[in-house]
């Protein structure tokens, strides 16, 4: 039988950060749930029960489409450290504001659905007695009353279906969910004294059926495949991204071998998207250093499946472990795809993933498409770079000769360019759409090679 576990707020509000810290999380995950049922174990039946669900399958969320936010603003103060150098707290925070977000949806109540799961009464009955006994899912202050039905109906009018996408289908929302083995992952991660973030895995979801909403501009790329530097690596500046990305290109075409796509090479491909490569850069934060973290394929929308299956049988299927920049320069890298820190090398937070962003700032600078006449100034060229590149045109639009971010490249390492490319001016800017974007956003002179990239810019939002 299904299994359905239906949250009432009792607040009114439910309490837990987004991806971004000013965001509240909406929908909820359904590792959340998982995470406050594993919170409320008592016993091996509990456990078992828990090790029986994780297996159960990707659930389904009934929620509201929508939920406004709240915020409540606090101060945290310095925490007291003994003077003979021990402390019972934590010796690394400081004074500062500290602001919870928490959304606020028009029925305070949601429900995960486990459609296909085989349930016996005894298993039904065990989940109710460990549900009954949770007294939150969020944070602490989120409290909430739980109930587990084994029948399902039809969601209410107020409700909409997240539900885990398929194949073609655009994601909506990435939602952390339990997995199998996920109960002993918590476990250990609280063993080593670290966050449950530690052992999250996320799925992309979309809303079954039609769904009302903003209007939302589609970019020419569909994903981003993340390679991130493994631990202990010596990270390059970014102003070193060209070599980086001319060595990925290089090492992606050398591993598809013969007929290599014209997207993927860039060679007889003028008139379509090309795959991106691109270095992902720690920038835009308080802490941003300016070096890279990773690189990234952006894969275009429109790419043909045979082609897309060869790109990801050659690079994700038997993954890339080494990019080779010259003999005594090699970086190891790693594919995972249900990474989630550092937030600079998710998919999401480049792609500006659900919602689009109407407001992108450079990241790398961005170099024109051809020498400006006299009859043409920066701002005219970049609204021609957005729209060759694939991207409406923006209604406003600041340009900047140096980086208008903290960590953003100034311009590229001299000697990195590669050969027979023509150099033309570069600029950084911060452009602003009529409508939400989903990104990447590429523009201007090799755009594919990681110059002119975007990133998200929410403090004008």
């Amino acid at each position: 039988m299904p299994v359905a576990i239906t949250v009432r707020l009792r607040a009114g509000r439910y309490e837990a950060a987004g991806m971004q810290p000013s965001e509240a999380e909406w929908p909820p995950h359904p590792a959340r749930l998982f995470c406050a049922l594993v919170a409320s174990v008592m016993d091996d039946e509990d456990w078992a029960v828990l090790r029986w669900l994780e297996t159960a399958g990707v659930p389904e969320v009934w929620a509201c489409p929508t939920a406004g936010r709240e915020a409540v603003d606090g101060y945290v103060v310095t925490n007291t450290i003994e003077q003979k150098g021990g402390s019972q707290f934590w010796p690394g925070r400081t004074n500062g504001p500290r602001s919870r977000v928490s959304a606020v949806p028009q029925v305070p109540t949601f429900t995960v659905v486990w459609a296909h799961a085989d349930a016996d009464a005894d298993t039904v009955a065990q989940l109710r007695r460990l549900a009954r006994r949770v007294p939150y899912v969020g944070r602490a202050t989120s409290t909430a009353t739980l109930s587990v039905e084994s029948e399902i109906g039809v969601p209410g009018p107020e409700w909409v279906r997240y539900v885990p996408t398929r194949i073609g289908e655009r994601a909506l929302a990435e939602l952390r969910i339990p997995y199998p083995g996920y109960a002993d992952q918590l476990q250990q991660a609280y063993a080593d004294g670290q966050r449950a973030w530690a052992a999250a895995r996320s799925v992309p979801y979309t809303v079954a059926g039609p769904t009302a909403g903003p209007a939302l501009v589609e970019g020419p790329f569909s994903d981003l495949l993340v390679f991130r530097f493994e631990p202990r690596t010596v990270r390059p500046g970014g102003d070193f991204l060209l070599a980086l990305t001319s060595t990925l290109r290089q090492a992606v075409i050398q591993r598809i071998g013969t007929a290599v796509p014209a997207e993927v090479s860039g060679h007889g491909a003028d008139d379509r998207p090309h795959l991106g490569y691109l270095a992902l850069l720690n920038a835009a934060h308080d802490d941003a250093d300016g070096h890279v973290l990773g690189v990234a394929l952006a894969v275009p929308r429109h790419l043909d499946p045979v082609s897309l299956d060869r790109l990801l049988e050659r690079t994700i299927d038997d993954p890339i472990r080494r990019l080779t920049i010259r003999r005594d320069m090699a970086i190891a890298v790693d594919h995972d795809p249900y990474l989630t820190s550092p937030q600079r090398l998710t998919p999401e937070w480049w792609m500006a993933a659900p919602a689009g962003s109407r407001t992108w700032v450079t990241a790398t600078p961005l170099m024109f498409d051809r020498y400006p006449s006299r009859r043409e100034d920066a701002h005219s060229l970049v609204f021609r770079s957005l729209a060759t590149a694939g991207y409406p045109e923006p209604v406003e639009v600041e340009i900047s000769p140096t980086a208008m971010v903290r960590g953003a490249v100034h311009r590229p390492r001299k000697g990195t360019i590669p050969a027979g490319r023509p150099i033309r001016p570069m600029v950084h800017a911060r452009v602003t759409f009529a409508q939400p974007v989903l990104g990447p956003v590429l523009a201007g002179s090799m755009r594919y090679l990681g110059l002119g990239l975007f990133m998200p810019d929410w403090s004008g939002q």
